[in-house]
């Protein structure tokens, strides 16, 4: 059974309330993280993303299956539902919306699976390099996945949101299987649009630890003055310092 380590960050950013929200678990079995980013523009953002990140825990909780796609659809569709329950008890919430980004670990079989409503994201690392990313619901990714211009498109309008109509989460084709130097970051929207992939790469090769390596992100975003709030999960597979610390002294 392979090693986890993780991490995370959550920042208000220039913002006057902190609307994100973040849960882990890690059992003997298995682990889920999941990252939620309350919408803007709407009443309730916040409250929204807290009961998601609820919704989706206590569903996992109450898996005692590893079959991780079904653990992963069950968890959203419990965030998903917490959201539609609370705005019909709150009318002055009745449209609050909120993003997500999960990861489900099999420790025993060593598989993991992960999935995402919205623009928060999962960045897939082996060996040091990035190997594949979610790709965002929203207007903008849907224009240039269709070759079209996208300058006159506010980045923020989004294609899926838990709490908006029908949801058809995005998945993993299939279980991907971990290897020992695996690193995966889960991130808002407010922490992934002030860096690169090329930065993320680069501060992954000098980080000793998933605590390094979400510390030196986060120094990045704050230098770029970001006024939005911003967080973060890292989780490491085994110890991917040795390979990526061993490739940056060569």
């Amino acid at each position: 059974m392979l090693k986890l380590s993780c991490a995370r960050t959550s920042q208000a950013g220039g913002r006057p309330s902190n609307e994100d929200a973040i849960g882990i678990r890690i059992r003997e079995h298995d682990a889920c993280f999941i990252l939620c980013d309350g919408v803007g523009g709407e009443r309730g953002g916040g409250v929204a993303a807290r009961l998601a990140v609820q919704g989706a825990l206590q569903q996992f909780e109450h898996q005692s299956q590893r079959q991780l796609e079904k653990l992963a659809q069950a968890s959203v569709a419990a965030a998903h539902a917490a959201i539609l329950t609370e705005q019909l008890r709150k009318a002055d919430q009745a449209r609050m919306a909120a993003t997500l980004v999960g990861l489900f670990i099999d420790r025993v079989a060593g598989f993991v699976h992960w999935v995402h409503v919205g623009d928060s994201r999962l960045y897939q690392f082996r060996r040091g390099t990035l190997q594949q990313r979610t790709r965002d619901h929203s207007l903008v990714a849907q224009m240039a996945a269709a070759g079209l211009p996208a300058d006159h498109i506010s980045p923020n309008l989004l294609s899926q949101a838990l709490g908006r109509g029908t949801l058809s989460p995005s998945h993993l084709a299939s279980a991907w299987p971990m290897h020992d130097g695996d690193a995966y970051l889960l991130c808002t929207d407010g922490f992934w649009q002030t860096l690169s992939e090329q930065d993320i790469e680069a501060q992954l090769r000098l980080a000793g630890s998933a605590e390094d390596w979400v510390t030196l992100l986060a120094h990045r975003v704050t230098q770029s003055a970001q006024m939005d709030n911003y967080s973060a999960i890292a989780v490491w597979v085994g110890e991917p310092e040795l390979v990526t610390l061993a490739q940056t002294l060569l």
